[in-house]
């Protein structure tokens, strides 16, 4: 106990001292904490179900290459696999999706996953009130039947318990409520809030027609059977299924061999984000060290100012043990507030995490401060007390208590201890080394960043206005049209509105619709192409509502009409794949067939009437698709589910929202705007994971920048301390005053020429990890590697400044008094 109070009177006495350790210690331990507690959450934590550890992911791929949309398979593998496997207890389905509810207050879009009913079966899950789906719900004929979440039940129907039996209607259909699920069931996100009974069709339809269905599945592993023994079972069941033909081609691009993939199904959730959290825990980590090795060099520096001190304990009587243990409560007392003040820093993190974190961050809700991540703070507890007492006790156990106590000056205690000096030196290079890592990987994101937000798209997203409207199944096509030309026709008289069209995709939101069909080849005679594209119907004003280039031709227009012969605009990746890379303007005007732009061979030929420059419609890095656009008024007939809105204005185009609102509620009270955003918010959502993780990796870099300069600064001015009586000799004995700034930087400037050799070299090693995440930047980007060194440069110019002066300045004559 006396112990204790003496270590608190010392930190009272020195408060500067005692408030940048502990917050040293504070920041380090809660950026590896918060890190330690995403990665264990959304890495580690078992899914939130029954024996999650046995279900799986089934992925289809044909000749290694996924779905248009990853991660899926088709209803004829399904299906194979599905009757009496060997490998598995069961397998369901699941799409996600949303749907416009009505019936109970104004309408509003709901999230909705399409679920087989036997998914809360192998789920092993059941809904907190009422009951999950029969096995015959979801089938065509059967009654609509949906289950809400708690977080629907409460919100739009006050937790009324008579909800149960009571119709809701989603996108103009009827469904009887019958359950509600508990609050932790998150599937297949924390965003669903309605689950509804969905069927799988067989390849085989009416009429010999095939049909093509394509969603997620799960699957739950018998005891003892490996994913890749589950894996060769579904391939085979696949192989023997039904061939879905053209559907298999739209869906897959191919008709290579089938291949399934059985993951683990929490690792397939988290695939995306996986290399990203465990980089930035490395780099926490990696801080953490940082932090910690500043602090012990900090206490090393204390404890050798305190030499005469502990010399006359020793020789009073006090042992070598006792003289560790007083030194061990004190630096244990900082250790223990810096990490109780980190633990508060990573709960406050934690309560920022959902603006923190990017949209869509995959198991978000799994992460918590919970007992492991307690486990952990105490395990930092345990490792901090130890690095950050361990020198000082080293230091102490070595002092010759005949020297110190004939010697007459502190300064002298403390001087020609080349151990010691030594010691700090190795740990400020180090520290110079790490930060040195963390800066170049923090410069490389940045750059890419840069480059991702700066790059070429194909199209201009400023001024641009995006909205989706929905319509329900039954909702008749004829008026679907009127509504959305009313609406279109509203819009374009508004003031600072240049452009309004609708299109059945947009960049960012959705890929479209998918074409397979053949035409005559321009370049050889009597053969023909077989074409697999991106198909987008539009109207003739999204070009210029989206800023996208035409390179050859022109757009569409108000003339391609029912009447008119078919016209299609395709973009510059069509031609170099589909028409041998012919000449853009000699792509004008060329045939695509009758099934470019229809589904009978019967029909009119289609034109090509333009090129546009190639559209990124997802990341900017993603390889461009060939596609085409083609004319909404001469694809009438088909009836969308949704129509997107594009609107192009002079300024600011949010001031036209509720206007749009407006309009749309002016044609159909029960219509519903969804996803109402800017081009430019589209973009910025895009990027919210570059953005995230250059931010973080630069937050690190640059708290480690401090720390080094810190270090520096301390171990130079306890140099410069130590070796005052040496350095006023020098002066006094005819040496200039940069000969004595140059004796007392020469073994810090060797710290520091050593710790960025090792930084860059380490940097060199360590770059390429960070490949998947660089875009227009290489891992050897020059500029990086040479900001990295040059800013820890400036930074130890800078904390060598003040000691450099104090030498520069010193008196020699009353030095050699004082000492």
């Amino acid at each position: 106990m006396s112990d204790l109070v003496y270590g608190l009177r010392l930190l009272r006495a020195r408060p500067g001292y005692a408030a940048l350790t502990i917050l040293t210690i504070a920041l380090g331990v809660g950026a590896v904490t918060t890190l330690f507690s995403v990665a264990y959450g959304v890495l580690l934590r078992p899914l939130p179900w029954a024996n999650g550890d046995g279900l799986v992911r089934v992925i289809e791929s044909r000749g290694g290459k996924e779905g248009r949309i990853p991660g899926t398979m088709m209803n004829g593998s399904f299906l194979a696999w599905s009757e009496s496997p060997q490998t598995i207890e069961g397998i369901a389905a699941f799409r996600d999706g949303s749907s416009t509810l009505t019936g109970a207050g104004d309408a509003t879009r709901v999230s909705v996953s399409s679920i087989t009913p036997n998914m809360f079966d192998l789920l092993r899950v059941q809904p907190l009130l009422g009951r999950g789906f029969a096995a015959a719900e979801g089938t065509r004929g059967q009654p609509g039947v949906a289950i809400l979440s708690i977080g629907l039940w409460e919100e739009r129907f006050g937790a009324s318990a008579d909800v149960l039996n009571r119709q809701i209607v989603l996108n103009g259909v009827p469904y009887t409520v019958i359950g509600i699920m508990p609050r932790s069931f998150a599937f297949p996100s924390s965003a669903t809030q309605l689950w509804l009974p969905t069927e799988i069709l067989g390849v085989d339809g009416p009429n010999g027609a095939k049909r093509g269905q394509i969603f997620r599945a799960l699957a739950r592993l018998k005891p003892g059977v490996t994913p890749e023994q589950a894996a060769a079972e579904a391939t085979a069941r696949a192989v023997s299924a039904p061939d879905a033909g053209m559907a298999a081609m739209s869906l897959f691009g191919g008709k290579d061999p089938i291949q399934i993939t059985v993951v683990d199904a929490s690792a397939a959730a988290t695939a995306e984000v996986r290399p990203a959290i465990l980089i930035l825990l490395i780099a926490s980590a990696l801080l953490f060290v940082t932090a910690i090795a500043n602090v012990a060099n900090m206490q090393l520096a204390r404890a050798g100012a305190r030499a005469r001190e502990l010399t006359i304990r020793a020789a009073l009587g006090a042992g070598t043990g006792r003289l560790s243990r007083q030194l061990m409560i004190e630096n244990a007392i900082v250790s223990i507030s810096g990490v109780a003040l980190g633990l508060l820093v990573s709960i406050a993190l934690h309560r920022l995490m959902p603006s923190l974190l990017p949209a869509g961050f995959p198991r978000a809700e799994a992460i918590a401060i919970d007992g492991r991540v307690l486990a952990f703070s105490i395990l930092l507890l345990a490792l901090t007390t130890l690095a950050v007492g361990m020198l000082p006790i080293l230091h102490m156990r070595r002092l010759d208590l005949v020297r110190a106590m004939s010697d007459g000056s502190l300064a002298s205690a403390g001087a020609g201890r080349g151990s010691v000096a030594l010691t700090r030196l190795v740990v400020a290079g180090s520290q110079i080394a790490v930060t040195c890592v963390l800066l170049v990987g923090a410069l490389l994101l940045v750059r890419s960043f840069s480059a991702l937000a700066a790059a070429d798209r194909g199209y201009d997203p400023t001024n641009v206005l995006t909205a989706t409207v929905p319509f329900t199944a039954a909702y008749p096509l004829e008026r679907k049209l009127q509504v959305m030309d009313a609406i279109l026709d509203r819009v374009r008289v508004l003031p600072g509105v240049t452009h309004a069209a609708r299109s059945t995709a947009l960049p960012l939101a959705s890929a479209g619709g998918f074409a397979t069909f053949t035409f005559p080849s321009p370049t050889r005679a009597g053969t023909t192409v077989e074409a697999e594209s991106i198909r987008r119907v539009v109207t003739p004003e999204y070009f210029g509502a989206l800023g996208i280039r035409v390179k050859a031709g022109r757009p569409l227009s108000a003339a391609d009409d029912a009447a008119a012969p078919g016209a299609v605009v395709v973009n510059r990746s069509f031609v170099r794949k589909y028409l041998d890379d012919v000449p853009i303007a000699s792509a004008v005007g060329l045939s695509l067939g009758p099934r470019a732009i229809g589904s009978s061979n019967s029909g009119p030929a289609a034109f090509i009437v333009g090129v546009i420059d190639d559209v990124k419609q997802d990341r900017p890095d993603g390889a461009p698709q060939s596609e085409m656009f083609v004319p909404a008024a001469q694809l009438a007939g088909l009836n969308f589910e949704q129509w997107f809105i594009v609107l192009r204005t002079t300024g600011d185009p949010v001031g036209h929202v509720e206007s749009l609102r407006a309009f749309v509620r002016e044609q159909d009270p029960n219509l519903v705007v969804d996803g109402v955003m800017t081009m430019d918010q589209r973009v910025g959502a895009s990027l919210s994971r570059p953005r995230t993780y250059a931010v973080l990796l630069g937050g690190f870099a640059v708290f480690a920048l401090a720390i080094a300069g810190a270090g520096l600064f301390g171990v130079l001015s306890q140099t410069v301390a130590q070796r005052a009586r040496e350095l006023a000799v020098r002066s006094a004995l005819g040496a200039n005053r940069a000969e004595v700034i140059a004796v007392a930087l020469k073994q810090m400037a060797v710290a520091i020429i050593a710790g960025l050799v090792i930084g860059i070299a380490a940097s060199a090693g360590l770059s390429n990890s960070l490949s998947p995440f660089l875009y227009g930047v290489s891992p050897r980007d020059w500029i990086s590697f040479g900001l990295a060194p040059i800013a820890l440069l400036i930074v130890g110019v800078i904390a060598c400044v003040v000691p450099a002066r104090r030498v520069a300045q010193t008196d020699p004559v009353a030095v050699l008094r004082e000492t």
